[in-house]
């Protein structure tokens, strides 16, 4: 069998108005022709910004309509689906599976057509005693998981804790008449107790590569759940050893990105949009790829009935649920806490990527909460910060929004650190940007940001473009997130030289950032907070 090439891409942003059959014409004479639709970091089942963008009733209708000219189409998930949402706090994910169970039309229906990956987030839970929870979800998902490169614990019967017969490191599926393989690769994590090796990315995929072509694929398709930078360097260095594409996630912001001729695809997260990949198969045995990126919002299309009330049936549930364990009645996520008379910016493609009115707001609490300690400066990773949607002005603030916001418990902390480590603090602020969740908000300091190549220069206590620039040796006060500390809750965004040792003492350590975001908006009733961003990041090009 000939080795595929793909000489060209065509890719159509945002194209909500092109129809399939003339972004991916049916097959016929020459040519095969098979369709990919995937998502990726999809927390919400009811879309943002009150279901009017994204959620999976959309993704529903966007499958129905491709289905149409392409019946069998091939449905992908890149991770990240489980945790971390306001509703998995309770339900633990299991609202999440029971939806996309629907997305075929029938949740109780093996859905032979569907193959997910595992993110990061799916093992948010990582205690041993929690292998019986994602075990769970997996025996109720109608759909099959790829997990290339994990290898889960055994008990003392040398069974996995967690897995089962639709847990697999690869499958082969015919689409369009196109032999198509697929395998999964997960970023390696450590502290999940019930996974016993996380191995290489580069090594799993080629290995996959090789056994799924001699099983008979002539498309290898990788679904990643890696950086962007991974997933390019994998390309890079495999060629034609690894896969033709990778559909991916864990970036949050859509790509299409050519690698050595062969291509990266991502979408937004939260289903804010889907991308669709046609791949044609010629005669000769070249392989073209198209890729478009479609946005979901409001009419275009329509969400599915059927999914969204299956959708907001599990909201009421979720809603009923978390008011009488905070011991509450009824409705207390929607307890107003204040209002915003500026636009609070938290989209992630924003949030992730550039200085925001929010993020200058929540930054700026942090650093008024231990200012009585000789606090100077404060920052938080962009990942801490998960309503993935703008608040226009005016916008009254309630209990969910601030639920949603803030995902975790994030105790806050005093450093005193060198000036040159605030300088490293800004050099990985802007190392995966944009659209990692490493990216920072800050307050109290500033510098800028290069972002060809990208680079941070000129940071300094105050805006960059007037502040002195701080030096190695100045003693330097900063407020923090835990997560940004503690190696035990993950890989710490890459900011692994902050350590606890650098904690200093102060009577506000251990406060939450929800109940100080809280106590701020209640504070400035009744006029409410008026944030913008201030300049903190310059961002240009050399």
């Amino acid at each position: 069998m000939p080795r595929c090439s793909i000489p060209l891409l065509l890719a159509l942003t945002l194209a909500s108005s092109a129809r399939a059959e003339d972004f991916c014409p049916a097959g016929g004479g020459d040519t095969r022709t098979a369709l990919l639709l995937s998502i990726n970091d999809v927390y919400r089942i009811e879309g943002l910004e009150s279901g009017s963008v994204g959620g999976l009733a959309r993704v529903r209708s966007l499958r129905r309509e491709l289905e149409r000219s392409h019946p069998d189409l091939l449905m992908l998930h890149a991770g990240d689906l489980l945790f971390p949402s306001l509703a998995s706090r309770i339900l633990k994910g299991e609202q999440m599976i029971a939806v996309l169970n629907a997305l075929d039309g029938d949740s109780g229906a093996v859905d032979r057509r569907m193959f997910v990956t595992f993110g990061n987030h799916e093992f948010d839970e990582n205690n041993l005693a929690d292998a019986g929870t994602l075990n769970q979800r997996l025996k109720e998902s109608q759909f099959t998981w790829l997990a290339g490169n994990l290898a889960f614990a055994q008990d003392d019967q040398g069974k996995p804790l967690v897995g089962g017969k639709n847990v697999v490191p690869r499958a082969l599926i015919e689409s369009g008449g196109i032999k198509v393989g697929l395998f999964g690769l997960t970023i390696p994590m450590e502290k999940v107790q019930y996974v016993s090796d996380f191995a290489g990315p580069e090594a799993t995929a080629r290995k996959l590569s090789a056994e799924l072509r001699a099983a008979g694929a002539e498309v290898v398709v990788a679904v990643t759940h890696l950086n962007a930078a991974d997933d390019r360097r994998l390309l890079e260095r495999l060629g034609a050893a690894g896969p033709d594409l990778i559909v991916g996630g864990h970036d949050h912001e859509r790509m299409a990105q050519e690698v050595g001729g062969r291509w990266l695809v991502k979408a937004d997260a939260d289903a804010r949009s889907a991308a669709l990949v046609c791949l044609v198969k010629r005669k000769d045995g070249r392989l073209e790829v198209r890729q478009e990126n479609r946005a979901l919002a409001a009419a275009n299309p329509p969400p599915d009935p059927e999914v969204e009330k299956l959708a907001d049936a599990w909201q009421d549930f979720h809603a009923l649920s978390f008011c009488h364990r905070a011991g509450a009645r009824p409705g207390c996520l929607n307890e107003e806490y204040g209002r915003t008379r500026t636009v609070l910016e938290a989209e992630e493609s924003k949030i992730r990527g550039r200085e925001t009115s929010l993020g200058d707001w929540v930054t700026d609490q942090m650093l008024a909460t231990f200012r009585s300690c000789g606090a100077q400066a404060a920052f938080i990773n962009s990942g801490s910060l998960r309503l993935n949607h703008d608040l226009a002005a005016g916008t009254v603030l309630t209990r969910r929004h601030l639920e949603e916001l803030v995902a975790y418990k994030t105790p806050l902390y005093l450093l005193t650190v060198d000036g040159s480590i605030l300088q490293m603090v800004a050099e990985q602020a802007v190392r995966a940007w944009p659209g990692s969740g490493s990216w920072l908000q800050i307050s109290g300091f500033g510098f800028r940001h290069l972002t060809q190549p990208r680079q941070a220069v000129d940071v300094s206590l105050g805006p960059p473009e007037t502040s002195p620039r701080v030096q190695p040796g100045q003693i330097v006060k900063v407020v923090t997130g835990d997560y940004l500390l503690n190696p035990a809750l993950g890989d710490q965004d890459g900011y692994s030289f902050l350590t606890k040792d650098l904690i200093t003492p102060c009577e506000a350590n251990g406060r939450d950032l929800k109940e100080i975001l809280v106590q701020a908006l209640k504070a400035a009733e009744p006029l409410g907070i008026a944030p913008v961003a201030e300049g903190r990041i310059v961002q240009q090009e050399r």
